[in-house]
C-alpha cells in the first residue's frame, strides 16, 4: 500500500512539473520574484545592523542563520502544502470535493499533496546558502548531531504549519468560504522570521505566549536556529516535537469529522 502512495506522489510531482513548464514565463517570473524578495530582506537586515550591533542578543550572523532557517521552513511548506490547503475551500464551494472523495486513496493525502509549487523551492538552496555563510562568519563548528537535530526540527516545523493550516482549511466544510484569511496567515507566519525575544516584553509577554503556546508559529524558525547558533534548550526541543505530532494527529481527526458532515454537491 505504501508503494502505491509513493507512485501517486511521483505522479503528483510529474503533473505539477508539466503544469509549471506549460507556462515557462510564469514559472521564471515566480522564481525571480522569490529571489527578489530574498534580496530585499537581506537589504533590510543590513540596514538594521548598520545601526545596532545586535537585536535582543542576536548578532548579524546569527540573524542571517535565522533568516535562512525561516526560508527553509516556509519554502518547503509553501511548495508542498500551502496552495493545496487553500484549494480546499474552493473544492467545497464548487462541489469538486466529490471527485476527491471517490478516489481509492486517503482523502487527506490527496488534498494535501496534489499540486507542488516548484517556484517556492527556489528559496531552499538560498536558505541553505545563508545558513552555511552565517556559520562561516560565526566560525562555529557544528557536530553531526546538531545538523541531524536541526533537520528534524525543520521537519517538525513544517508539520506544525501544515497541521494548523490544514485544520483551518478543512473547516470550509462548515464555513464554505474563507476569503482574505490567507493574508492574515501570511502575516502571522512572517512573525517567525524575527527573534522570539523581541516579543517577550510586548503587551506584558502576552503576544509571545500566544505565538509559542496557543498558535505556535513563533518557534518554527527560532528553535531550529537556536540549536545551531545559540543555546540548546532540551525542554523546548521536546515541546516542538510533541506539538508537531499532536497537531498532525488532531488535523487527521478534524478532517475525519469534517468529511463525515460533508454533503456532496448533488445531495
Amino acid at each position: 500500500m505504501r508503494a502505491e502512495y509513493g507512485k501517486i506522489l511521483v505522479r503528483f510531482f510529474k503533473n505539477s512539473l508539466i503544469r509549471e513548464m506549460t507556462f515557462r514565463g510564469h514559472f521564471i517570473v515566480n522564481v525571480a520574484s522569490e529571489i527578489g524578495w530574498v534580496a530585499m530582506m537581506l537589504i533590510f537586515i543590513k540596514v538594521i545592523f548598520a545601526n545596532t550591533p545586535d537585536v535582543r542578543g542576536w548578532t548579524e550572523s546569527q540573524y542571517l542563520f535565522l533568516m535562512g532557517t525561516h526560508m527553509l521552513v516556509t519554502s518547503i511548506f509553501e511548495a508542498f502544502f500551502f496552495g493545496n490547503c487553500w484549494r480546499i475551500s474552493e473544492l467545497v464551494r464548487t462541489g469538486h470535493l466529490d471527485f476527491v472523495l471517490v478516489r481509492p486513496a486517503n482523502t487527506q493525502f490527496l488534498l494535501s499533496l496534489e499540486r507542488i509549487n516548484y517556484p517556492a523551492l527556489a528559496n531552499v538552496p538560498v536558505g541553505l546558502g545563508l545558513c552555511g555563510y552565517s556559520l562561516l562568519e560565526i566560525g562555529q563548528a557544528v557536530s553531526a548531531g546538531q545538523v541531524s537535530l536541526f533537520a528534524l526540527l525543520i521537519v517538525a516545523s513544517v508539520a506544525i504549519l501544515y497541521a494548523l493550516l490544514f485544520t483551518f482549511a478543512i473547516m470550509s466544510v462548515w464555513l464554505i468560504r474563507q476569503t482574505g484569511v490567507d493574508h492574515l496567515w501570511f502575516y502571522a507566519v512572517s512573525l517567525a522570521r524575527y527573534p522570539a525575544e523581541i516579543y517577550r516584553h510586548f503587551a506584558g509577554g502576552t503576544l509571545w505566549f500566544v505565538l509559542v503556546f496557543v498558535f505556535p508559529v513563533l518557534m518554527v524558525s527560532n528553535l531550529p536556529a537556536n540549536v545551531m547558533v545559540r543555546a540548546f534548550e532540551p525542554t523546548m526541543v521536546a515541546y516542538i516535537l510533541v506539538v508537531a505530532v499532536v497537531l498532525v494527529y488532531l488535523s487527521t481527526r478534524v478532517c475525519h469529522i469534517a468529511l463525515s458532515w460533508y454533503r456532496s454537491a448533488s445531495s
